[in-house]
């Protein structure tokens, strides 16, 4: 088949995969089409952790139309797994029984369980296997995966709001609204993508965030709020408590035993041992996380928050809003104090995206 068709049909496979974005986690989004005689017979992706794979999924929809798969073509986002995983057995086992002939592959899997041995498998059993189309882009579609599953840490995005000038709130600490309706509804579907959200605790005492995912039609998994809290002060009263069935507050061990009503109100608190400046250590709060299975995380805010996660190199990935307001050098500041003495010390960023929607801008890049 010529290779315009297979990155059409890839295209395809990945379109569906999109559809699991934010159900997914801790697995990977995946989405495959099944083709006969140059026609989709078969579609599936992966719904939701627990549930069928996406190459499952595209058989059974191939075997309600009744079609039979022997001699077809299977175009799946990511390598098809070889292990059983709880209660999914391997997708290589169902593949060789379909009487598919030949698998098309966007990205191998970097999960050490199956890293090219899903594809090693079905060529042992006969199939003809090609490798690597649209592989940037499947790629990308997992990142969150593809980082977790290989260093146990969750991929970081750090997300800030500002005037064109860098502020995030004027000298009285007022930041509602600095961006449109259109730009909170873009963060929104940021916080739907991801486990958790971070912020500080001067972000819920200054602002009283929900941190939750409000959008319009569907059901939403709302992702984890995660307040660092290193003298846990945050009230009980707080919105984040009255919004979520479970939230996580982070500190330290310095902090007073005040934790059952926390508790009560669905908190689960997690004490560390203080860095040098008497606040929660990101790095280790960050190990936390990923043992819990969160692949993926929104760095919220505040200032120093932010600024924290990139001084320790904890951020995988930007994304920045540019409002068409100034507010002068006594607003605060985007990201605070990063010890950076020099221009050629600067945080560099990579891979950058632009996009414009009204007179705001959102930048987007890699670290």
């Amino acid at each position: 088949m010529p290779a315009r068709d297979d990155r059409e049909f890839m295209k395809k496979a990945l379109r569906l995969a999109l559809r699991g974005e934010g159900c997914t986690s801790p697995n990977p989004m995946v989405g495959a089409v099944c083709v006969l005689g140059g026609r989709i017979v078969g579609r599936g992706y992966h719904k939701k952790a627990g549930l069928a794979h996406a190459e499952i999924e595209a058989f059974a929809d191939a075997a309600k139309k009744g079609i039979s798969l022997k001699g077809a073509t299977l175009y799946v986002t990511l390598e098809p797994c070889c292990h059983t995983e709880k209660l999914t057995p391997p997708c290589t086992d169902a593949i060789i029984a379909s009487g598919v002939s030949d698998v098309v592959v966007g990205a191998i899997d970097p999960n050490p369980k199956v890293s090219g041995k899903g594809v090693a498998k079905l060529r042992e059993n006969g199939i003809t296997v090609r490798t690597g189309i649209l592989e940037r882009e499947c790629t990308e579609t997992n990142e969150f995966f593809n980082k977790h599953v290989v260093s146990g840490l969750p991929f970081v995005i750090l997300k800030c709001a500002s005037t064109l000038d860098g502020k995030i709130a004027s000298a009285t600490g007022d930041s509602k609204w600095i961006g449109s309706v259109k730009q909170r509804e873009i963060a929104h579907r940021l916080r739907k993508r991801v486990d958790a959200v971070i912020v500080g605790i001067n972000t819920v005492l200054a602002d009283d965030p929900g941190l939750d995912v409000r959008l319009v039609g569907g059901t939403v998994r709302q992702p984890v709020p995660v307040i660092m809290d290193s003298k846990l002060s945050i009230s009980p009263e707080a919105k984040v408590f009255s919004t979520h069935t479970r939230s996580i507050i982070a500190t330290t061990e310095a902090a007073p035993v005040k934790e059952k009503r926390l508790r009560e109100l669905g908190a689960e608190i997690l004490r560390f041992e203080s860095d040098a400046t008497g606040r929660v250590p990101a790095a280790d709060l960050l190990r936390e996380l990923g043992a819990m299975g969160m692949c993926g995380v929104l760095v919220e805010g505040g200032s120093r928050v932010g600024a924290c996660f990139l001084r320790e190199g904890l951020v995988d990935k930007v994304v920045f809003f540019y409002a068409p307001k100034i507010i002068g050098g006594d607003g605060v500041s985007m990201v605070g104090d990063m010890g950076k003495q020099s221009i050629g010390n600067a945080i560099s960023i990579k891979n950058i995206k632009v996009r414009r929607f009204g007179d705001e801008v959102m930048i987007e890049g890699y670290i």
